[in-house]
């Protein structure tokens, strides 16, 4: 019933893909071999094909979406290269298949993150390198979601040395997922307002400047979740209030080659306004 409601209210809001968790499928992984495990992931499988299912009924395609903060530390990426093999084998197995897979792993959430910026952010490169090395031979698309201070302009993270070249981690997150044809970056550009200073619009347009360069495309997402602070999220606002504001970010990148459209966080909050 829920997906049902979830899917119909896509569809009727022009959404064309939907981002869905499957982080929990390491509670499958981590399980001895057996009949309990078996048993488990025929119904996680189960449960995926039929979202995709309805979804592509109602033309809306599908991506695997998996992260946390420390998968990108050593001794932690085995969880995301576990969560990335499942869509690859789901895909390999199934008629229903993702359209694509992606990274939410957040490192400056980590306690020693502001001690530690240049390995942590190293280390995501790194993770988001070898992800590209074993989805060859994958049908799936790889999109990475970063927030909005990764670029020079926010002043708040570091250059990374990566692959001979000193840049800053959303331009060395450019120059890997460019070898991996149709990859995108999410970047969170939190806010509920769209033109001036400190908007949407204002805290994109490095990303969007530095990956016309690329071929990986930039998405632009918008928070409707109830988060703080208010500034970052149209939660209490009204649904027309967040399109307009959504038309202006819009009609300020359609002309930039890297320009992928928007994404929005999460789908019951969105339609919710």
């Amino acid at each position: 019933e829920y997906r049902k409601t979830i899917i119909s209210g896509a569809k009727r809001n022009g959404i064309k893909n939907i981002y869905l968790s499957i982080d929990s499928y390491l509670d499958i992984f981590v399980l001895p071999n057996g009949g309990e495990k078996d048993k488990l992931q025929k119904q996680f499988d189960k449960n995926i094909r039929d979202f995709i299912k309805e979804a592509k009924e109602n033309n809306i395609s599908v991506d695997a979406e998996a992260g946390w903060r420390n998968w990108a530390e050593i001794g932690n990426s085995y969880k995301a290269f576990a969560v990335l093999n499942y869509a690859i084998e789901f895909n390999k197995n199934n008629v229903e298949k993702f359209r694509g897979f992606q990274y939410d792993v957040e490192p400056y959430l980590l306690e020693y993150y502001k001690e530690n910026k240049r390995s942590v952010l190293g280390n995501l490169i790194n993770l988001v390198d070898e992800t590209v090395a074993r989805l060859d031979g994958s049908d799936l698309l790889l999109s990475v979601v970063i927030p909005e201070f990764y670029d020079e302009e926010s002043g708040e993270t570091p250059k990374i040395f990566y692959a001979g070249k000193s840049l800053y981690t959303a331009e060395q997150l450019l120059r890997v997922l460019d070898k991996r044809d149709g990859s995108s970056i999410i970047v969170m550009s939190y806010r509920n307002f769209s033109r001036g200073q400190d908007g949407s619009i204002d805290i994109s347009k490095e990303e969007i400047n530095t990956a016309n360069k690329y071929s990986t495309k930039i998405i632009l997402a918008q928070e409707t979740g109830e988060v703080e602070p208010p500034y970052i999220t149209f939660y209490n606002t009204k649904k027309s209030y967040y399109d307009k504001q959504l038309g202006y970010l819009l009609g300020a990148f359609k002309n930039d080659k890297s320009f992928g459209g928007t994404a929005v966080h999460y789908v019951n909050a969105f339609l919710d306004l």
